[in-house]
């Protein structure tokens, strides 16, 4: 260790050696406090306060291949910044591998802030390089003052508290130590003028648009209280509160139009019966996923949720549209009415203009997958409806066997927010062996005029062939069964890995009797041959991300840099994998979004085991931040963001995906103990 001196130019005399010296000096003080104030989390911070923080710290110089912190270390009292040079960080414990690259502006020992009393990697400089060192203490206690600084340092600890919070606490005293927790109500998401969390306002809107009558009331009554209430909508309700029906001023307008509506009649007469519920709980944004999912412009609000406790309140789509402002409805209408392919196209390109308007906000992206995920669907539904009227119009009557298209791949779990490649498949009724070559016939040109439809709208097609205008991908339900049930007995020879995101499907209409037919045949199959979620869990190891990003460039585990990010092959697929198996192996063979998939990992599969439900939970994080990036880069370059430039995004997702990338890589590791597998290079 080299001799302590004063400031000037004294680190180019300490020529292979580590000089330090204290700052006391204001002007040098300022100095560093300039360079500092250009970088996270310091620009949020006051520039006198920085320049204090500054001028308790201190200098150190290393040469090229100088050891900076070694493994097993104790730590001393300062967190470091670089001012000049880089520092490769490895894992000594495993063959020195890579593990970050820190460089101008990059922090140093930061761990120190969560408890850690030693260094558990090792540093070395790979070139000249100048730190500055400050007090790690005050440091923390000035960036809990910035609700900009928290907010960065926490990204450097854990996804949580960023992307499900808008507040984040840095500091909590424990017996002297400092500890990294998340405090506060969730951050307000503006919906124009209102909030997708907001439950009070929606609610309160809820209860004072309700209005009730009896089913044995007259027609002639309920429409003079349509009038006199100035509402839009009637419930019928009995004589325990619950709602039977629902009459609206559309419903009696369109039956005067055609000459069916008795004025004296019983109001139960011309009532609909099918009814939406909601609970009093749910937030603006759930209403409007139900609003937009069921297609109805009325939701009923019931103490519980179902509609077997009494009726409390009515949501109404043009009381929310009022209150909020244009939201996803609307345009789910539009989809139902598009008179022909041309026009789904141009609504989906509608669709793709409202996701760019909800991706400000981190905290709306669950939300937003959930929301796309029904309006594809309905666009989805819309096209079948078309190709069916086009084949009716030539001639050619539907079969009369059911039938469901299958979305899947990311259709199926919900995350198709930007066109990318697409998975189907359509399956039908086993028809009597003399119709069969008929109702073949019928059904493979129905998939593949929707196939092309969807190719038409945008939407690429998934290399794998996994197409329902493919006939292996458009079968009877029990030649389908057959075919996931080989998969399963037989992954390698029937090339299973290359159709794992058949595996995601789920059918446009919700509570589709084929498609749970063929998902209880999948959970035998699953039973009856074990051996598959370990082949499963083994191919789910083949994409590792990249060790982290360095100066808006990719860097692997060898140290290569590129100046691209295969973001859907190295930090998307990896996680996508995994949670399909522990899925499996949990028997949740419903298809659901990647991050809720990790969430009922950590409930179900590793309950008792904090260290692993920790690893699922940041995994369920990781997931969003990776789709989110790849999605909003897609998005303002027009393509399906399966390969990036780190350099394009702003420093906190840069920062996000660094801590992804640590996240997934210890999401495989854990996948491979779990099944006994190792993670190679």
């Amino acid at each position: 260790m080299g001799r302590k001196t004063g400031f000037a130019l004294a680190l180019r005399e300490e020529q292979g050696h580590l000089s330090r010296y204290p700052m006391k000096a204001a002007s040098i003080a300022q100095r560093i406090a300039d360079f500092l104030k250009n970088y996270p989390p310091f620009e949020f911070l006051p520039e006198d306060a920085l320049a204090e923080l500054a001028s308790q710290g201190r200098v150190k110089f290393h040469e090229a291949g100088e050891i900076v912190f070694l493994h097993g270390q104790p730590r001393d009292r300062y967190i470091y910044v670089i001012k000049q040079g880089r520092v490769r960080i490895v894992d000594e414990q495993h063959e020195s591998q890579l593990i970050d690259l820190r460089g101008e502006g990059d922090m140093l020992g930061l761990m120190g802030l969560s408890g850690e009393t030693h260094f558990i990697h090792t540093g070395y400089s790979e070139a000249e390089t100048i730190l500055y060192g400050l007090p790690r203490e005050e440091f923390a206690r000035l960036c809990e003052r910035s609700a900009q600084a928290r907010r960065y340092l926490a990204i450097y600890f854990t996804l949580n508290p960023v992307t499900q919070t808008g507040n984040t606490s840095i500091m909590e005293a424990t017996g002297g130590e400092t500890r990294i927790t998340s405090s506060g109500p969730m951050a307000t998401i503006t919906l124009r003028k209102g909030g997708l969390f907001e439950v009070e306002r929606s609610q309160d809107l809820a209860r004072a648009t309700l209005v009730t009558a009896s089913p044995e009331a007259k027609v002639r009554e309920v429409a003079q209280l349509l009038r006199r209430s100035h509402t839009e909508c009637v419930v019928l309700v009995d004589d325990a509160g619950l709602a039977v029906g629902r009459i609206s001023d559309a419903d009696l307008r369109n039956r005067l139009a055609v000459g069916k509506c008795d004025a004296d009649a019983p109001a139960r007469t011309v009532m609909r019966s099918h009814l939406v519920a909601a609970s009093p709980r749910d937030n603006t944004g759930r209403l409007l996923i139900k609003l937009t999912r069921s297609g109805d412009p009325y939701i009923v609000v019931t103490q519980d949720g179902t509609l077997k406790t009494p009726v409390i309140g009515l949501i109404t789509e043009r009381n929310l549209f009022l209150q909020y402002g244009r939201f996803p409805t609307v345009l789910g209408q539009a989809i139902d009415t598009s008179p022909d392919v041309v026009t789904l196209r141009a609504m989906r390109d509608r669709l793709e203009a409202l996701i760019m308007e909800f991706m400000d906000d981190r905290m709306a992206f669950p939300w937003l997958m959930e929301m796309t995920g029904v309006l594809n669907r309905r666009l989805n539904r819309r096209l079948v409806q078309l190709c069916i009227e086009q084949l009716r119009s030539e001639g050619r009557e539907r079969p009369q066997e059911r039938f469901s298209w299958l979305m899947m791949g990311s259709g199926g779990r919900d995350e198709l927010l930007i066109r990318s490649a697409v998975y189907h498949a359509l399956i039908y009724e086993d028809p009597s062996p003399y119709h069969a070559d008929e109702v073949r016939s019928y059904f493979r040109e129905l998939a593949k005029r929707v196939s092309d439809g969807l190719r038409q709208c945008g939407f690429r097609e998934s290399a794998q062939g996994v197409l329902a205008d493919r006939p292996e991908w458009c079968q009877p339900l029990s030649a389908m069964k057959a075919r996931f049930a080989g998969m399963i007995a037989h992954p390698v020879e029937q090339n299973v890995y290359n159709a794992r995101d058949a595996f995601d499907f789920r059918p446009l209409v919700q509570g589709c009797p084929l498609a749970g037919s063929l998902r209880m045949s999948m959970l035998e199959s699953l039973r009856n041959n074990p051996g598959f979620i370990h082949h499963m869990a083994s191919d789910s190891l083949l994409h590792q991300p990249p060790r982290t990003i360095f100066q808006g460039y990719a860097v692997d585990e060898r140290g290569t840099i590129r100046e691209e990010l295969e973001i859907k092959a190295h930090a998307l697929l990896p996680l996508v994998d995994t949670a399909r198996v522990l899925a499996l192996e949990a028997g949740h063979v419903e298809s659901n979004a990647t991050y809720r998939r990790f969430q009922m990992a950590a409930e179900i599969l590793f309950e008792g085991d904090p260290g692993a439900q920790r690893v699922m939970n940041e995994a369920s994080e990781a997931f969003k931040v990776a789709h989110y990036a790849r999605v909003t880069r897609g998005l303002a370059a027009g393509t399906d963001g399966a390969v990036i430039r780190p350099g394009a995004l702003d420093r906190e997702t840069r920062e996000l995906l660094k801590t992804a990338f640590r996240t997934i890589l210890e999401t495989l590791e854990l996948t491979a103990r779990r099944y006994g597998l190792k993670l190679k290079s």
